[in-house]
């Protein structure tokens, strides 16, 4: 097979030393091509290796015009030995050049007749048709245009830099992370301050990723090519630089070659001045064509080969929501320009065309309706690795870039905004002049309006042009009205429209606040959204000015509607506004703003800004379910850093339970429970959070961290409970605890560490803190590790005459038999313990028999213990019943035990006698079956005490359940609460039940769940609902095979029962329509049903609609909606 130039090409590149290679590509780099053919980028020859570069030379020059180029930069470079071999084998490159223009791979002597003949054919008709020469002549606009391109991109403005001086993109640009999904932002964050966490998390998920390249590749499921592409991402992520990039790496020959022959762009800020401009389309799209000679015809006849940028749709000033009717279809038709870009947009113009669209999250929502299945990319920005990158090449120093980098990783707040590219330049800016300054940098950086503040300092120099008062408002005016009007570029009416002119805000132009648009020079932005929103802020704390009442300009929504809609949680676009309003509080910051705008901030905004606050505490204390909004208004009077504002907000609580997943929050609840001064209870969750891009873990807390809070909880002397349950203690933070509570006379009463990784060692530090503090009655170390070890030392604490602890929690400690002896011992010596839990450990038969030698004593006051999965089989339960027998003991649980029916026969002895005085017996998951059921039933006969009775889990059957109802059919039985799910119950079995409900007067709790009653079983147990005598207030049906006309027998009974307060039905294919039957029997006046609890599912409109009336008609009602059985 004859070789090909390209492969002849690598092959004498290869031949080529490392420092000849180099130098062949700085000549190729100076090389300029013949005319008609195109310049090989710089920035990809410098990465290139030698098929690399093979590769790039073909596809720019041609084959035969690489070789020639090569040839040319050898003989430069004197490799004269290397040249001659090349030349030599030019008679075989003029075989293969003619080749190239025919059909390839044919080597025989007739099919090189035959392709010479045919390819002299073609050049004969295209040369008669005159193809050939449209082809030369699309070719060269083509060349004169990227070219245009080329000029127009590839140099940009930097927002500091002097008149005239530009920078080159490729040098500018960073690359960004694209992530291939559509997310709605509906959370009550600002889009820069979303969850540090999410954003971590959304960096973590690499699968869903997407290069520029790819953007208008073909979806993998479908394999359908997305037509429109939607960049959507931040204000200041990169989106207006990443569509001039694309413009240039096209114009460049290294992007979407194959796809599109040309690619227009179209800026959003200059339509805004061009749309009273009625105008063909081809005419909009020439401002890049040099020629006067438009070649539009035969571009726009290819729409399938174009691609449309259009950059910052969010910043049109005109919507696009015309008719359809109004819409033009040719691109020839004179139109304003606000048709002919919906009608773009719309694809009843060039509908073959593809378009790449940039957009603001927040602004996504108004437009997405003009697009037909886009595909939808956000701009991420800068990952954790990106964000330290640029932190070392801001300081040039990696010590002090580390020290700036620490702080920030450590603030949520900080962190998230420098994904943002010129939010990460702001920061490091900041942080710079604070070094300089030799200032406290974790000062600076301590809230959020803190650093903004510091920055808006370094630009005011001293004997700087200052602005009058009026100016500042009207600045502030405006850039309020651009929040709520969801603007950010403003034109001269907008100055003037606010008592402005272009040259009273040339000193905020000056400090480079606001700024000019580097496209039109009569249009305006603030540097940054982030910046609008803190002005935006300053304008309702500004001291109120008397309106004129003729004024042109419209009134602005005031601080309560500013404040109510920070509350909406569908809302986000002025959080960071009332963010910075409460920073405003503080008395340096307000100084700070007085000194640099001359201005006067009010003192009513406090006011305002306290009773919203109180509200809101108010409002959770309602509805439980927004107690997690809690940390949100801590982290408010946080960025206030106002001890006496603090206080008035927050000195009442007496409980507070807060998860936490950063620093941040941590610093900022310690500061807030400092004036909490009437706690009571706490309960902190220190959740693990670590991602690749972003991670918190306890370990981050230091020493000292730990110690602030545990002395600001030991100087409250109201607090009795603390809970750090979830949270991973070392024993350093354990130390520190024990040893801030051993120091302070507060009456700490329950103290709670499960699921902590506590170890034994823990509980040496723990047995100071039990034996000195006689208030401490409760102590809950549950799912730690323990071991025997562990037990032993907590069995001296309770040994100890000083130690009051009644109620002991340790469940899944990793406890065996071995440390029963030391437990039992502790008990005789300790007969104040009243609740003991050793669920979940292995204590088997002989820890059992040990326990109980305490357990049994009647010195023993012991009233609960539980011993659910200890492993414990039917040899133990005579010890059990010695415990049973215990006049104290009145609950006792041993689910999950090998207990069998001969094992529950020994227990039914200990509940007959005399002593026994248990009320609570918990025996579900114990291997019993419907042979201990005559065991059982003489109990419940007999036994007058015992109340609650759980058999759930045990293979009873219809039979073992008729023998229970005969005993509760007995009218000295007592029982409440029968639990008696998964028992293997059939329809057959309601019959016996519902004779139970229709006569006894104490049974008020029943668990029927995970039975197939199904709905005829159902209809039996109605019969007895609808019964008076029923005195029945909880039924549980979950799971039991119910559909709709299960529904209307239960619909029939709610209406007539007048006991029945709680209804579970969860796990049951109820459907629409039985719901809505459940819904108009709670709507009788009758039905006095006190909670309802449901399947999570959609509701159809008219059912949805029945709820809501029935809400409103009886506001006690809880229609529960819960995925769990």
């Amino acid at each position: 097979m004859t070789e090909s130039l390209r492969c002849r090409l690598v092959r004498y590149l290869e031949e080529l030393t490392d420092e000849e290679f180099k130098k062949f590509k700085l000549y190729l780099e100076d090389s300029s091509p013949r005319e008609g053919f195109l310049r090989v980028p710089r920035g990809q020859i410098k990465k290139a290796d030698n098929t690399d570069v093979a590769e790039l030379m073909v596809r720019h020059y041609g084959e035969c015009e690489a070789w020639d180029v090569a040839l040319m930069i050898w003989e430069k470079m004197g490799l004269r030995e290397l040249w001659e071999q090349a030349k030599r084998e030019d008679p075989q490159i003029d075989k293969l050049r003619c080749n190239s223009r025919i059909l390839r791979g044919k080597n025989s002597k007739s099919d090189g007749r035959k392709s010479i003949f045919w390819g002299h054919v073609g050049r004969l008709w295209k040369r008669w048709s005159g193809l050939d020469h449209m082809n030369q002549w699309d070719e060269g606009n083509r060349r004169t245009y990227r070219n245009r391109i080329i000029e127009k991109f590839q140099l940009m403005r930097d927002r500091n830099s002097c008149p005239g001086e530009y920078e080159n993109l490729h040098h500018r640009f960073t690359q960004l992370l694209l992530l291939q999904e559509y997310r709605y932002r509906e959370q009550k964050e600002h889009e820069l301050l979303a969850s540090g966490r999410e954003h971590a998390e959304i960096m973590e998920n690499q699968g869903q990723l997407i290069e520029v390249a790819a953007l208008f590749d073909p979806y993998e499921k479908t394999g359908v090519h997305p037509q429109i592409v939607v960049l959507q991402g931040a204000a200041g992520i990169g989106k207006t630089t990443l569509a001039r990039k694309v413009m240039l790496d096209w114009a460049e020959g290294n992007l979407y070659q194959d796809k599109f022959h040309y690619v227009f762009y179209l800026s959003c800020r200059e339509m805004n001045h061009l749309r009273e401009k009625k105008t063909k389309f081809a005419d909009l799209i020439t401002n890049d064509w040099p020629s006067l000679e438009d070649p539009m015809t035969e571009i726009l006849s290819q729409p399938e080969k174009l691609l449309f940028v259009i950059d910052g749709l969010d910043e049109l000033k005109f919507s696009c929501d015309e008719h359809s009717f109004d819409l033009c279809k040719h691109w020839n038709q004179r139109q304003p320009v606000p048709i002919l870009l919906s009608s773009l947009l719309r694809k009843t113009m060039l509908p073959e065309s593809s378009l790449l669209i940039t957009t603001r999250l927040t602004a996504l929502g108004k437009c997405d309706f003009l697009f037909e299945n886009p595909r939808h990319v956000e701009i991420l920005g800068f990952s954790e690795e990106d964000r330290w990158k640029y932190f070392c090449n801001f300081f040039g120093d990696e010590d002090k870039a580390q020290q700036a980098f620490s702080l920030i990783v450590n603030n949520e707040t900080l962190f998230t905004m420098c994904f943002v590219p010129l939010m990460c330049w702001i920061i490091c800016t900041c942080l710079k002049q604070q070094m300089r300054r030799k200032k406290d940098l974790k000062q600076s950086s301590k809230t959020t309006t803190t650093l903004y503040m510091c920055y808006l300092s370094s630009l005011v120099t001293p004997g700087g042009r200052s602005c009058p008062v009026q100016h500042h408002r009207g600045l502030c005016r405006m850039a309020a009205e651009g929040i709520w009007e969801g603007k950010i570029l403003f034109d001269e009416d907008d100055l003037r429209r606010h008592g402005l002119e272009a040259s009273d805000v040339s000193a905020f132009l000056d400090m480079h606040i606001f700024q000019r648009d580097t496209d039109s020079e009569n249009c305006y932005s603030f540097i940054h959204l982030s910046f609008q929103e803190f002005f935006a802020a300053m304008f309702y704390a500004l001291e109120e000015e008397k309106e004129i009442s003729d004024s042109p300009t419209p009134p602005i929504p005031g601080v309560k509607d500013l404040l109510e809609k920070c509350r909406d949680s569908a809302t986000s676009f002025v959080a960071l506004t009332v963010h910075f309003l409460f920073g405003f509080l503080n008395a340096d910051n307000r100084k700070r703003l007085e000194e640099i705008f001359r201005c006067k901030i009010s003192q009513e905004i406090k006011i305002d800004l306290l009773q919203w606050i109180q509200a809101g505490i108010e409002q959770q204390h309602r509805d439980s379910s927004l107690r997690n909004d809690l940390l949100e208004i801590f982290s408010h009077l946080y960025e206030t850093q106002n001890e006496e504002f603090v206080t008035s907000a927050i000195a009442h609580f007496s409980e507070i339970s807060l998860n936490i997943y950063s620093k941040l929050h941590f610093l900022v609840s310690v500061f807030c429970i400092k004036f909490c001064h009437n706690l009571e209870s706490i309960h902190l969750n220190i959740a693990r959070f670590q991602l690749k891009s972003l991670q918190f873990t306890v370990s981050q807390l230091a020493v000292a961290d730990w110690q602030h809070l545990f002395s600001v909880l030991a100087k409250n002397q109201n607090l009795r409970e603390l809970d750090l349950s979830g949270t991973e203690l070392a024993n350093s933070v354990i130390n520190v605890l024990c040893s801030e509570l051993s120091q302070s006379s507060f009456k700490l009463q329950k103290l709670s560490l499960s699921k902590c990784q506590l170890t034994a060692s823990c509980c040496q530090l723990l047995s100071s803190l039990l034996k000195n503090h006689r208030s401490l009655i409760y102590l809950d170390l549950s799912m730690n590790f323990l071991g025997d070890e562990g037990m032993k030392v907590i069995c001296e604490v309770l040994k100890n005459k000083n130690c009051n602890i009644q109620d002991l929690r340790l469940s899944r400690c990793h406890f065996s038999n071995a440390c029963c002896k030391n437990l039992s011992s502790a008990l005789k010596a300790h007969g104040r313990m009243k609740y003991l839990d050793l669920s979940e450990n292995n204590l088997q038969d002989i820890g059992m028999n040990l326990l109980c030698e305490a357990l049994g004593n009647p010195d023993c006051n012991l009233q609960e213990l539980k011993l659910s999965q200890c492993h414990l089989t039917a040899a133990c339960c005579q010890d059990l019943s010695t415990c049973i027998k215990n006049q104290s003991l009145i609950h006792l649980d041993a689910s999950g035990n090998v207990l069998h029916d001969c094992g529950m026969k020994l227990l039914c002895e200990a509940l007959r006698h005399p002593s026994c005085n248990l009320q609570k017996l918990m025996l579900s998951l114990c291997h019993l079956t419907d042979s201990c059921c005559q065991d059982v039933s003489s109990v419940l006969k007999s036994n007058q005490s015992l109340t609650h009775l759980d058999l759930g889990c045990n293979n009873l059957h219809n039979h073992g359940v008729k023998l229970l109802c005969e005993a509760l059919e007995y009218q000295h039985c007592n029982l409440q609460t029968l639990e008696l799910w998964n028992c293997q119950l059939s329809a057959a079995s309601c019959y016996a039940l519902s004779s139970v409900l229709k006569k006894n007067q104490s049974l008020t709790h029943l668990n029927l769940g995970a039975n197939p009653l199904r709905n005829n079983g159902v209809k039996v147990l109605c019969e007895a609902l609808g019964n008076q005598n029923c005195k029945l207030q909880e039924l549980k049906l979950c799971k039991c095979l119910l559909s709709a006309a299960g529904c209307q027998y239960l619909s029939s009974a709610l209406k007539s029962n007048q006991s029945l307060i709680h209804l579970k039905l969860t796990g049951n294919g109820l459907s629409d329509d039985g719901v809505k039957l459940l819904f108009k029997a709670l709507g009788n006046q009758d039905c006095k049903l006190q909670k309802l609890t449901l399947d999570k599912w959609k509701l159809s409109a008219d059912t949805q609609r029945i709820q809501d009336e029935l809400r409103q008609s009886k506001p006690h009602l809880i229609i529960e909606n819960s995925s769990l059985c």
